[in-house]
């Protein structure tokens, strides 16, 4: 069942981590790349070379998009057209937001290397509000993390001391009763069944929310929940 269940979460929760941090990469170059489109309209350069003279700069894993978006133009695709294009493959508020902006200010017209300037500068401050607010939430999410491995440590001792007892005294007794009373047999498999049972559901859903609270998407809890169900796992297999 363990096994089943990583082998369902791990590469789902691991490939949208990667994607995830590849957006999250392009994001966080995107008002570099806007400074440096708004420069160059200022020297008098269209918006369509500016863009593609920023292709041939280095913006990390912002550079594939940029080259993407360029082809686009020189198929004859409209630059507004583009934008949406981009936004949609990111599928970020940013990106959305991003697009949205540019498209109005070019459609009424005015100062463009203004309005790029002006999108970079947006895009900073929604980066800070968003490092603020994991800031903030990131904090919740240790305690979740930190309770669940104080819990594993806590199921251990009560296992290694009051259920080995218990078993000891299990075994001396035989059966026999005390005081017209009958000591119950336990069976350790099937406490061992329960603590599990403990201990993967608070896993689960502490990885999940952990992962949850921190990035604000359910994905990262996919990638803490695997971590935490394996290191149950293997805890389990070691100290019982």
């Amino acid at each position: 069942m363990v096994f089943g269940i990583l082998g369902s979460i791990g590469p789902i929760g691991f490939y949208n981590h990667v994607k995830e941090k590849r957006k999250r990469d392009i994001v966080d170059r995107l008002p570099d790349f806007l400074r440096d489109i708004s420069g160059s309209c200022s020297s008098g350069m269209t918006v369509f070379d500016s863009i593609k003279s920023a292709s041939d700069g280095d913006y990390g894993a912002l550079t594939d998009e940029l080259k993407m978006m360029t082809s686009q133009l020189s198929w004859g695709i409209p630059v507004e057209e583009a934008l949406n294009n981009f936004a949609k493959r990111m599928n970020t508020n940013e990106a959305k937001r991003l697009a949205i902006t540019i498209n109005k200010a070019l459609e009424i017209g005015g100062n463009t290397p203004s309005v790029f300037k002006a999108a970079a500068k947006e895009l900073d401050q929604m980066k800070r509000v968003e490092q603020q607010r994991k800031t903030d939430m990131s904090m919740y999410s240790i305690v979740i993390f930190i309770s669940f491995f104080v819990f594993l440590a806590v199921v251990l001792v009560i296992n290694s001391t009051i259920f080995a007892a218990l078993y000891d005294l299990q075994s001396q007794m035989g059966g026999q009763a005390v005081g017209g009373m009958k000591i119950a047999s336990i069976d350790p498999n099937s406490v061992k069944d329960m603590f599990f049972t403990f201990i993967f559901v608070q896993s689960l859903g502490g990885g999940l929310l952990g992962g949850f609270m921190m990035e604000g998407r359910l994905s990262s809890g996919i990638k803490q929940a695997f971590i935490l169900v394996l290191v149950s796992f293997l805890a389990f297999k070691l100290f019982f």
